[in-house]
């Protein structure tokens, strides 16, 4: 199977946004900038969070808790508030 016909498949699979935000994943982890599957810790979703990457923290909470978006969102955002 050709790249062109794997990037087609995936597309018509998960969606065009989907598969862009998992290639932009594996790209920030190539980088060092996204913690590896498995290896994530608070301390990265706390640096996500201080570099402006809300989304990606949120990504990345849930992989460390396997919760749901909404169950992340409010433990990021209480993470986020002032004290």
């Amino acid at each position: 199977m050709t790249y062109l016909a794997l990037v087609a498949t995936l597309a018509a699979l998960l969606g065009a946004a989907q598969m862009f935000s998992l290639f932009h994943v594996a790209a920030l982890r190539r980088t060092g900038r996204y913690p590896e599957r498995g290896q994530a810790t608070m301390a990265d979703v706390e640096e996500l969070l201080n570099t402006g990457a809300r989304r990606l923290a949120l990504r990345c909470y849930r992989e460390i808790h396997a919760c749901s978006l909404r169950e992340a969102s409010d433990a990021v955002c209480a993470l986020s508030a002032p004290r």
